[in-house]
């Protein structure tokens, strides 16, 4: 189906062409109805129609105008005059310019219709043109991304055959120098699994994407290839434009990814790993700068997130064995969960064990403790997702371990770790003692995006809503409602806080029906309206109003 726009001064005349002709069966329908060119134009972007039916005499601007204007827009709608006998010189005038034809008044049906139909075929090619158009452009993007696969994993071409492969295909490789980057977004924690749910993950990624492109605009020297890897990873393949020393390249290049990690925080407020292969002399040679470039992502196990890694950072021979023992991280994990003082006495056991095993190498046992955590991290996440919407691990697993001076200096913090997440269970997995209030406070953490009632509760337990709010009440000190609220205040400041949702998006999520009690329990619990907190969080707050 088709849409149609009507451009007329009479208004006998729009009524006449809005009632009399059967749009459906011809295959249109009519979207809007404007008395005037200008008119016309201020609505040509909202309604984007496929035919404007346009007077070619008319006040203000005449259909003549209208055309010139129309002509302007990339892919614009088809235009059929409608004209008096007396106008048939503007008439020729509009066919010369692009016009699809014209109908003269009064107006037949008949050779309307028939117009139209001919109108509906030319649009009918066009769509179909379109389609397979961009059918082979899909294609040949999918070639393209299984081009740079097969470049990245190594496989060989003849240079000449090279050269003519990324051409065919518009990948802007040429000989030279070339250096590849990883760039991943996100730490794939609860907020990026959020971001993937919208569906607004792919829309973070293509921005990011296109911050690379300006970028790599307003620097001048480098050309640029960016290619799609895992979910929330790009590639960027970068080469000097013109024949440059190496060690000039690495002056630009070291330069370009530490300011395009600026620009991405600062533009758009999101967290990025850069991993950079080291620079290799022919382009032929751009696999071992990429799995260099994969290597040096790898250690942001040792120095954290959100910074930019170099491979020739490291010396492999050094780091290349990870020493703690792996296969008692998942009992630690189930202490710290279950809020057991044993965690304090394992971890203790365990960080002894990974300083005996490195045979006292400081940066190993930072590297050690750091895949720790990490894999801590994302062991709770796994079992128990619900903790990171009250609790912020990037806190830790951004800690940069290298930076202590001393083997005690890394116990006592890794110790301070556990304990802190040990104090959020208690506080968020009261009465562990009681099966009943476990079960009720796990019900509570699990579907914190509904609404919670006693009624459901009470329901879900086969208890009384009195008996068991007084039981709530005596083994844990909350009220339950109270209790509710809390939890869903937590995970209202994380998300607040990581500023990619607006009041009514949190609100929603926190399965509140309306956004201003949302906003009233949340100042009542802070202090401040959501607007205001998040604010805190934010260099910049051009967004706040909501």
């Amino acid at each position: 189906m088709f849409s149609v726009m009507i451009v007329e001064d009479d208004p006998l005349i729009c009524e006449w062409l809005a009632t009399q002709i059967n749009w459906n069966q011809l295959g249109f329908e009519v979207g809007y109805i404007a008395n005037n060119g200008i008119d016309a134009l201020q609505k040509l972007n909202e309604y984007n129609p496929d035919v404007v039916i346009s007077d070619i005499s008319m006040p203000k601007m005449g259909g003549i105008e209208l055309l010139n204007s129309i002509k302007e827009y990339d892919k614009g709608p088809q235009v059929v005059f409608l004209s008096d006998e007396s106008d048939y010189s503007h008439v020729k005038q509009g066919i010369l310019l692009g016009a699809f034809g014209y109908i003269l008044k009064p107006i037949d049906k008949n050779n309307l219709i028939e117009l139209m139909k001919k109108v509906f075929n030319d649009l009918t090619v066009k769509k179909q043109e379109e389609e397979k158009s961009q059918k082979i452009k899909e294609k040949i993007e999918l070639f393209r991304e299984r081009l740079l696969y097969d470049i990245f994993r190594g496989k060989e071409y003849p240079l000449q055959k090279f050269d003519d492969i990324v051409s065919e295909y518009g990948i802007n490789l040429h000989k030279g120098a070339v250096q590849v980057a990883v760039v991943e977004i996100g730490n794939f924690d609860a907020n990026s699994k959020e971001l993937v749910k919208s569906g607004k993950f792919d829309e973070l990624t293509e921005k990011v994407r296109n911050g690379i492109l300006e970028m790599v605009d307003g620097f001048g020297g480098i050309s640029c290839v960016i290619g799609d890897m895992d979910i929330g990873t790009l590639s960027v393949i970068i080469q000097p434009v013109n024949e440059i020393q190496l060690n000039e390249f690495e002056e630009i290049s070291y330069s370009f990814f530490s300011k395009l990690l600026e620009k991405i925080k600062l533009d758009m407020n999101v967290r990025v790993t850069i991993g950079v292969g080291n620079i290799q002399q022919q382009v032929n040679e751009i696999s071992l700068s990429y799995m260099g470039a994969k290597a040096a992502l790898r250690h942001k196990y040792i120095l954290g997130g959100n910074r930019v890694i170099h491979i020739k950072e490291f010396d492999f021979e050094e780091k290349q064995k990870i020493l703690y023992p792996a296969e008692r991280e998942k009992l630690l994990t189930e202490y710290i969960m279950s809020a057991d003082e044993k965690a304090l006495q394992l971890v203790n056991n365990l960080f002894n064990e990974i300083s005996l095993g490195s045979q006292g190498a400081l940066k190993r046992i930072a590297f050690a403790t750091n895949q720790l955590i990490y894999n801590i991290s994302r062991y709770i996440d796994s079992q128990y997702s619900y903790i990171k919407k009250l609790y912020d691990f990037n806190k830790f697993t951004d800690i940069d371990f290298t930076s202590f001076k001393s083997e005690e200096e890394i116990k006592d913090y890794l110790i301070y770790i556990v304990n802190d997440i040990m104090e959020v269970i208690k506080k968020y997995k009261p009465g562990h003692g009681n099966p009943i209030i476990k079960k009720a406070c796990d019900y509570v953490l699990q579907h914190i995006d509904e609404d919670i009632t006693l009624l459901n509760i009470s329901d879900k337990l086969s208890l009384s809503k009195n008996y068991f709010c007084s039981l709530f009440k005596q083994e844990t000190g909350y009220n339950f409602l109270e209790y509710v609220t809390t939890v869903k205040m937590e995970w209202a400041k994380r998300l607040l806080k990581e500023g990619n949702c607006k009041t009514y998006e949190v609100s929603d999520m926190l399965g509140y029906r309306e956004s201003s009690y949302f906003s009233r329990l949340f100042r009542k619990h802070t202090d401040y309206s959501p607007a205001e907190y998040k604010k805190l969080f934010r260099s910049d707050s051009n967004d706040i109003n909501e």
